[in-house]
């Protein structure tokens, strides 16, 4: 199944995902940040922005378990694929709205919902298909591209493309995350094999492989600190940059930043992480696994 014959051993198959995931990266970032941009242009009120971060991230925390245990039984390229042809319809439909002055903060809730929902099904899948691709002495180098790449491209490049756009027209920051998502579908369309998990053994519900995955982390002291750390860190992070838009943003702001300053603040805090990404292979090997973060279980960026 893996293709080893390209230089370096990551092989076709892996610089295709790699440019779908940048793309699709790419379009999280500008989104992302566009929404609080556009959402400051209806309402000033720190619970209605601050609630548009919320429903968009919510699905995270309701649905990550049978999503992820749903993932286990489908072919994850289908589940991309799908994913992201969901947020280009929804982000689109936005963006069409708020051209024809349409737009609302119901249409902003609505999108940042079924983005958000979709991009659970995208990134469990994302994260689960990489060993199919890839061979398993290459998981490393491999989870250190890719994680650089999905970094840049979501905080490092994403968040000055959002406020370059967001200046030139609200709509526009909308549709071309539409269209970014469109172009990530069809680089993963070329992304050739049946990426669907082999399941031995007798037939289990969602719940059972709920409860089946909930009891492995639980025995093992080490994930489940580090899944208590992740956690904590996005919950802080998260209630922080929901409302960071109303003091940074506007004359009237605390720090009266247009929209691309605004982006561009946002791109110097991914700066580190994406040297961060493509140093990791070389940390591990020099300090260790047990010294030196492991990349193929890397927590989703906020």
């Amino acid at each position: 199944m893996n293709d080893d014959s390209e230089p370096r051993g990551l092989g076709r198959r892996f610089w295709i995902l790699l440019t779908s995931s940048g793309l699709s990266n790419l379009a999280d970032g500008v989104f992302k940040v566009a929404l609080p941009l556009v959402a400051i242009t209806f309402t000033r009120s720190p619970l209605l922005v601050a609630g548009l971060e919320l429903v968009r991230t919510a699905p995270w925390l309701v649905g990550a378990l049978p999503i992820g245990a749903l993932a286990d039984r489908l072919d994850r390229r289908r589940v991309m694929l799908s994913a992201n042809t969901a947020r280009g319809l929804f982000v689109v439909v936005a963006a069409a709205l708020i051209s024809m002055d349409a737009g609302s903060l119901v249409v902003l809730y609505v999108a940042a919902v079924g983005t958000g929902i979709a991009e659970v099904f995208y990134d469990t899948a994302a994260q689960s298909i990489l060993p199919s691709v890839v061979a398993r002495s290459r998981l490393d180098r491999a989870n250190g591209r890719l994680f650089a790449v999905e970094l840049g491209a979501q905080e490092f490049a994403g968040p000055p493309l959002a406020g370059i756009l967001a200046a030139l027209g609200l709509a526009v920051a909308f549709a071309t995350s539409g269209a970014l998502w469109v172009m990530a579908l069809v680089a993963l369309i070329a992304v050739r094999g049946r990426y669907r998990p082999d399941r031995d053994g007798p037939s289990t519900t969602i719940r059972s492989d709920i409860r089946a995955g909930l009891s492995f982390l639980m025995s093992r002291s080490v994930l489940k600190t580090m899944a208590l750390m992740v956690g904590m860190n996005n919950l802080a992070t998260s209630a922080f940059f929901a409302v960071f838009v109303l003091f940074a943003v506007g004359p009237e702001s605390a720090l009266g930043l247009t929209e691309p300053q605004y982006g561009l603040l946002f791109a110097t805090i991914a700066a580190g992480g994406v040297v961060g990404g493509f140093v990791a292979e070389w940390g591990q090997t020099r300090l260790g696994k047990a010294r030196a973060p492991d990349l193929s279980a890397r927590p989703s960026v906020v």
